[in-house]
């Protein structure tokens, strides 16, 4: 835990709105403007082996686009991975490249590059055509060629890049299905580049943790906040609590500033707080976000290729009637989580802020 207690004191108010310049595709508006180190990646299934595509976001300028997929015993084929980044003209619709550098094998591989660049027009040209005015999805009709023609495409603002969710065919089956997004910590992090998918995930390491029969329920409290905690936490620094090396518990409070809407606020917390971090990929597909009149609730599950941990992660920002957003956060190793539910949703039900 000691990672993910590093990445709470640093980032619980460093990241908040860092997208107030209006970084976009090129002539696109977008209602959250992407971050430099931004990306995502999705499963094109309109390949016969299990296939990866990723794009990421450097500035207005400057891309990268990447293709994986896995050696396959079976299909006998091997491994490939190239990545394209392109510079484009800012200027224009669609992305008109001015530039390219190719890392990986392309020999053999032509047809996998032009993919890459196909997929960067085709999906800006599309995305142009649509406007997403707030943090709602939208699912339009379109004809795309690389999915067989009739699809339908689900645009939703809190997903980068392209805002798109999904891609689904003629009989409603997803042919782009989304797997994971991000944000880079630095020109280091190799995340983007390392990341190989989401299946096959081994179950997150076995961990026995029974709530101690003599533990008496704590309130505990930080500001105007407080929640029902019990003595086998233990405090480790101001409002950070610790169930050993289980889970972990922090709450905090944020300014908000006066140029952006509480709505808006809670949706730009919504996609930062579903962003893996360093290589450590959120499985989009189990994540939830629930939203109510003055709160927002943020629950994802992240895996950890190097350790192999599986961890369960919640963020809860509320508005609360001193003008800031409260913000609890509250992270447990999900085999942990599994096993004892009713005790860890329990607490999480006992959180209140005034």
């Amino acid at each position: 835990m000691k990672k993910i207690i590093r990445r709470i004191v640093l980032s619980a108010a460093a990241l908040f709105f860092a997208t107030a310049a209006s970084h976009a595709l090129p002539c696109v508006a977008q209602y959250i403007p992407d971050s430099s180190g931004e990306y995502v990646y999705y499963e094109d299934k309109s390949f016969k082996n299990e296939t990866f595509v990723g794009f990421l976001y450097f500035n207005d300028t400057t891309y990268a686009a990447r293709i994986y997929s896995p050696a396959s015993a079976k299909a006998k084929t091997l491994e490939k991975d190239i990545t394209v980044y392109v510079n484009v003209d800012p200027s224009k619709a669609g992305f008109v490249l001015t530039g390219e550098k190719i890392d990986g094998t392309v020999e053999g591989n032509a047809d996998l590059v032009n993919y890459l660049h196909d997929m960067l027009y085709e999906l800006s040209k599309r995305r142009q055509r649509e406007v997403l005015e707030n943090g709602n999805s939208l699912t339009v009709g379109d004809d795309f060629s690389q999915f067989g023609g009739p699809v339908k495409i689900k645009y939703n603002p809190l997903i980068p890049i392209f805002n798109i969710e999904e891609i689904c065919g003629a009989d409603g089956k997803p042919v782009l299905l989304l797997q994971t997004t991000g944000l880079l910590s630095d020109s280091s992090d190799s995340s983007f580049l390392d990341f190989k998918g989401l299946y096959g995930i081994p179950k997150d390491k076995k961990r026995v943790f029974k709530k101690d029969k003599k533990s008496e329920d704590v309130e505990v409290k930080g500001g105007v906040q407080k929640i029902t905690l019990d003595t086998q936490w233990q405090q480790s620094m101001q409002n950070l609590w610790l169930l050993g090396d289980y889970a972990l518990l922090s709450i905090n409070e944020m300014g908000t500033p006066a140029e952006i809407t509480v709505e808006k606020a809670f949706d730009i917390l919504a996609r930062r707080f579903s962003n893996s971090t360093t290589h450590s990929y959120a499985i989009r597909q189990q994540s939830k976000i629930t939203r109510e009149e003055n709160r927002v609730s943020v629950m994802n599950v992240f895996y950890q290729p190097e350790s192999g941990n599986v961890t369960r992660d919640y963020k809860i920002i509320t508005k609360s009637s001193s003008g800031n957003f409260a913000m609890l956060t509250f992270t447990v190793f999900d085999s942990v989580y599994q096993k004892s539910r009713f005790y860890f949703d329990t607490i999480l039900k006992s959180y209140t802020v005034e």
